[in-house]
């Protein structure tokens, strides 16, 4: 029987992991992609940003999707977009049709990584979800750590589509064998979709993302970056409103009232929003800053990948056996110290401290993120986990975005601060304010971790 359960979720963890360590692995290629596009790296990370948006978008009709159609119908759409988007992101001849083969690659990831969570917190027993979760969360979350390291190889001895060309059978073959056996999660529904409440939120995503991408460019102060985000919380209030007056709501915001899930659901998206954007800052500042190639540059996070890879159905393990606050304490320490040694050193950073710092947080990480997927889910009713699944997984991927977008705009403030030095010190210096703002984000993980009570309920 459980046998069966890991040959049930391993299959679409592994369309995801393609998924996402083809996103992490463009970002190695940035610089390449300014060159052959002659374009900015505020324009060419869009290439990232985008497809988190589009997963984000996709994640939040989650529940939706896995309550009205067919397990099988799922894994079909998923793997069919991210093989079809994938051969246009390969033979992209122009960065927007690079850019349009991202957007429908990630519909792919979107319907995908939902999926793996929802087949574990339904049918596996609650005294094993922590370690089956971090055996899937290991293989997803071994991506953004191996995608730079893959990407590096990839651009330093062939060229970046092969990136894609090698990913593409992957996955393919995941999506059929997963087409073929996949076990039908429940009996499908028949609900009219709520199309405006999904439009608003998905407008509310991509305003907030281009008024923060904005700041970078144009600055805090200007109308490009503060219309945007003021349109864009006024999206989400349209959607608050529709969805808690609607008899079949995108997603159900009971969950919100449940506290411990609130604050895991936050100290989650700080998490990946952090770990994210060091996978994109890391190996530009690499490349730009220290004249590295695309290779030593992918190769810095290795060591963290492969950390996290032995760690994370370690520490999934650990919170069956002793509950959520060990592990999380743990995790929260390794957190602090990697990104204040990151911040301390940010003017000084050469290859070395970097893969140890990196390690370090890989650490931290290992132990809190998936412990914290498990843990938030664990406190909602059984008829809220799909709902609960879907917050979860779209806020991880739309952190993933966020962290992209605010790490090139801390990167392009270093710029505007310092017009007249060289491109190397205002490389340094924007690297420096966000490795200060990834320790300040941390530290309200740390205060959110000690806040939290264990408190399980199932």
């Amino acid at each position: 029987m459980i046998l069966n359960r890991v040959h049930d979720f391993i299959l679409p963890s592994g369309l995801a992991f393609c998924g996402v360590l083809v996103e992490t692995s463009m970002n190695v290629t940035f610089p390449t992609l300014m060159n052959q596009f002659n374009t900015s790296l505020s324009t060419v990370q869009w290439v990232t940003t985008a497809y988190l948006l589009a997963v984000a978008a996709t994640m939040i009709v989650a529940a939706f999707v896995q309550n009205n159609f067919k397990t099988r119908t799922i894994v079909n759409i998923g793997g069919l977009a991210f093989v079809c988007g994938g051969l246009l992101c390969a033979t992209a001849p122009i960065l927007s049709v690079l850019l349009l083969g991202r957007i429908i690659q990630a519909f792919g990831t979107g319907f995908a990584m939902p999926l793996v969570f929802a087949l574990i917190m339904q049918q596996v027993p609650f005294h094993q979800q922590g370690k089956f979760t971090g055996t899937a969360g290991m293989i997803i979350a071994m991506a953004p750590s191996l995608g730079p390291t893959y990407g590096g190889l990839i651009t330093q001895f062939t060229t970046w589509p092969v990136i894609f060309w090698i990913t593409i059978p992957i996955g393919a073959i995941c999506w059929l064998i997963a087409s073929k056996n996949m076990p039908q999660l429940a009996n499908t529904q028949q609900q009219k979709f709520p199309l405006s409440q999904f439009i608003f939120a998905v407008i509310g995503l991509i305003l907030l993302t281009l008024g923060l991408n904005n700041a970078g460019t144009a600055g805090p102060g200007a109308p490009s970056c503060y219309l945007p985000i003021f349109l864009a919380l006024l999206a989400f209030a349209i959607f608050i409103h529709l969805a808690n007056h609607s008899t079949h709501p995108l997603i159900q915001l009971a969950v919100f009232k449940n506290q411990t899930f609130v604050k895991v659901l936050v100290l989650y998206f700080l998490i990946q929003f952090v770990q994210i954007g060091m996978s994109f800052l890391l190996p530009n500042f690499a490349q730009l800053a220290l004249g590295q190639n695309a290779l030593i540059s992918g190769l810095l996070l290795l060591a963290g990948s492969l950390t996290s890879a032995i760690l994370s159905p370690l520490a999934g393990a650990l919170m069956d056996r002793r509950g959520f606050k060990q592990p999380i304490l743990l995790g929260t320490v390794f957190l602090l110290a990697s990104t204040l040694l990151f911040a301390l050193f940010a003017q000084h950073l050469t290859i070395l401290p970097i893969i140890i710092f990196n390690v370090l947080y890989m650490i931290g990480f290992s132990f809190m993120f998936n412990n914290s997927l498990t843990f938030g889910l664990q406190q909602v009713p059984r008829t809220q986990i799909g709902d609960g699944n879907a917050l979860f997984n779209t806020l991880q991927q739309y952190a993933g975005s966020l962290g992209t977008t605010v790490m090139a705009v801390m990167l392009a403030t270093g710029v505007r601060l310092t017009p007249k030095t060289t491109s190397v010190v205002q490389t340094v210096n924007g690297s420096q304010l966000a490795l200060w703002l990834s320790f300040g984000i941390i530290v309200i993980v740390a205060l959110l971790a000690l806040s939290i009570k264990p408190n399980l309920q199932k």
